[in-house]
């Protein structure tokens, strides 16, 4: 669909520039060309509209508005100190910082370069009057991009950014210009090539002051293609606003299409403040120790903690290692050797069986799975659902995870792969990192009776879709999967559950964790589905540093679960 969209969009564009450049060269070449000797023609480029990017019900996200701009023609400029100082005094900017600017957006001397942006409706008109005598100053209308809702979705969106050299060079035969902004990461970089719009241009004449005063051909802008998101717009505010004194995600995806309802990483950032280069808004959050551009939801990698019981406890099933009712008994450790492996409860569990030992959490009975089980087989069962892999989620730069195996440890760090190396693989430690994303597909698996999706935030492109639903039927046992969500249930409803601060209405199924971490405090991760008995959703939450037992990711998100479905009963239509 996209190829079909982008080729008639580009064949279309590609005609009209060549009949137009035929009938300059052709009918009017002489006259252009007697004109361009004595230094009378300009070609002034017009941008082309960016596409809006909207929520799944139309809501604007990323849309276009009306700027003003001060603007200087280098090659025009009699005395650019005076010009300088003009500004300086109009916008009460430093001369130093005008400096700077000009050096960081100089490109040639006969290209136009943007001194001041954003320049306030009234302020223009009255600074164009004021100096329209003034050789090489202008005042520019652009359209620039917006984003109405400042940091909500951030990480979904992303941002634009002027073209660079490496990309100007391979985009340039596709209508890219030096002063070109370009998606830089999100939604506004994967859908790049739908969302830009076609350059247009003016050939104008002037006079020796630069002022134009004949507009001899003048080709309009076309707008680039509207794209919807899955995102629901009221959810992802609540998820951003929940999440706004931490660090971390909340993930919502749609169990039966793999649609991303919420997206929401911590902290986040305003796009807007990427529009104009040289902004002091842009060092900061490129310099800051809380890494505001990066999107933990696809690009953390972290150790999954309690959460990886959840296959484990699929591969030992599946595989026969142990059965739903084969106990172990834990003193709140297991030796092994010389060595002791901690359960998180001190005291110790008892004898468990596998259903008391998801909903208990019990890390003695994994550790002994998973020596029966072997580190090959949960590294196959770990593959299965979707761990060390891209999850292939329309958005750029996701990362891998790293699923470890003893074939990996000899290539990669040239050690044997020892017991000890299971036993912390059987409860989500040791070498093995995985994305929060990745957890969600799992928990979407188990849910929707074995069906990994892949995750989409893109749903339509200019009223068709973008691509259609895309999952991979897993080789389980839809026996050992209801067995798996039982236990889920009894984790969050039970009176001894481990996620029992996410209990609710409806009845939702998850899973606690707290995972090691060598930096500082563990991370707390909570997961699941919802509602129990069908269905519709999986959601996790991710915090980092939040410490054991879960508590304030399954707080958290409980809450946002209760502000879901109270939303969804309100847009149900009334019979």
């Amino acid at each position: 669909m996209f190829g079909k969209i982008y080729k008639t969009f580009l064949i279309s564009s590609l005609s009209i520039i060549i009949l137009q450049t035929a009938y300059l060269q052709i009918a009017r070449g002489r006259y252009y060309r007697d004109m361009s000797l004595n230094n009378y023609l300009r070609v002034l480029p017009l941008k082309g509209y960016r596409g809006n990017i909207l929520d799944r019900y139309g809501r604007e996200l990323a849309v276009n508005q009306l700027k003003f701009a001060v603007n200087i023609l280098p090659d025009r400029l009699k005395n650019k100190k005076d010009i300088f100082s003009i500004i300086t005094e109009e916008f009460n900017i430093n001369e130093d910082e005008l400096e700077r600017i000009y050096r960081l957006r100089f490109r040639a001397p006969f290209a136009p370069l943007t001194l001041i942006s954003d320049v306030d409706f009234n302020k223009a008109l009255y600074f164009k009057e004021k100096y329209r005598n003034i050789s090489g100053l202008f005042v520019s209308e652009n359209i620039e991009r917006f984003y109405p809702n400042g940091r909500v979705a951030s990480h979904i969106l992303g941002y634009l950014g002027e073209i660079s050299g490496d990309e100007l060079v391979e985009l340039k035969p596709y209508g890219y210009r030096y002063s070109s902004y370009i998606g830089k990461s999100g939604i506004e970089k994967q859908y790049e090539p739908y969302l830009k719009g076609s350059d247009g241009g003016m050939l104008v004449k002037v006079d020796n002051q630069g002022r134009i005063v004949e507009v001899l051909n003048r080709e309009e802008p076309e707008r680039g293609l509207d794209v919807y998101l899955t995102v629901d717009l009221d959810l992802q505010k609540a998820a951003d606003d929940m999440l706004a004194n931490y660090k971390g995600c909340i993930l919502v995806m749609d169990v039966r299409t793999g649609d991303m309802i919420t997206m929401s990483s911590s902290p986040g950032f305003d796009p807007n403040a990427f529009i104009n280069s040289g902004n002091s808004r842009v060092a900061k959050l490129l310099t800051s120790d809380k890494n505001p551009l990066f999107n933990r939801a696809i690009q953390g990698e972290y150790a999954l903690g309690s959460t990886f019981k959840i296959v484990l406890a699929e591969a030992a099933l599946e595989d026969k290692a142990v059965g739903q009712d084969d106990k172990f008994f834990c003193p709140g450790y297991f030796s092994y050797g010389k060595s002791r492996y901690r359960c998180w409860k001190q005291e110790g569990h008892g004898w468990q069986n596998l259903k008391e030992a998801i909903e208990h959490s019990c890390n003695v009975y994994f550790y002994n799975t998973g020596l029966k089980l072997g580190a090959d087989a949960i590294a196959h069962y770990a593959g299965m659902f979707g761990f060390g892999k891209k999850t292939q989620i329309d958005l750029p730069y996701e990362k891998s995870g790293l699923l470890p195996s003893p074939a990996w440890k000899v290539k990669n760090i040239k050690e044997s792969w020892y017991p000890g190396d299971t036993i912390n693989f059987s409860i989500g430690q040791g070498y093995f990192l995985a994305t929060p994303i990745q957890a969600l597909c799992l928990m979407a698996a188990i849910a929707n009776g074995g069906h990994l999706l892949r995750p989409r935030v893109c749903s339509v492109i200019s009223g068709e879709v973008a691509y259609g639903i895309e999952d991979s039927v897993l080789a389980v046992s839809e026996k050992n999967l209801r067995f798996i969500r039982k236990a889920m249930f009894d984790a969050v409803n039970s009176p001894s559950g481990t996620g029992q601060a996410a209990r609710m209405l409806p009845y939702l199924a998850g899973k606690t964790a707290t995972a090691q971490n060598p930096h500082g405090d563990s991370h707390a991760w909570f997961s699941g589905f919802a509602p129990y008995d069908n269905p519709e959703i999986a959601f996790l939450v991710f915090i980092e540093h939040g410490g054991g037992g879960g508590f304030i990711s399954a707080r958290i998100a409980k809450e946002f679960l209760k502000y879901y479905f109270k939303k969804k009963e309100s847009d149900e239509p009334k019979i």
